[in-house]
């Protein structure tokens, strides 16, 4: 099994707050095909993911 580095990922959702709506962070998709959420601040627990919209 071959490890391999994390060098790029990009967003592939985005992560909102379930009362409020509000955009929380964004979950990235890593080269190697690990997933990573990253917070705008503190994370939390009660979220919803929703796919990021292509531009046209």
């Amino acid at each position: 099994m071959t490890i391999l580095p994390r060098l790029t990922a990009e967003p592939i959702m985005r992560i909102l707050c379930k009362k409020t709506d509000t955009l929380v962070g964004y979950l990235y998709h890593w080269n190697n095909g690990d997933l990573q959420p990253a917070w705008l601040n503190d994370a939390m627990p009660d979220v919803r993911y929703e796919p990021m919209v292509e531009a046209a």
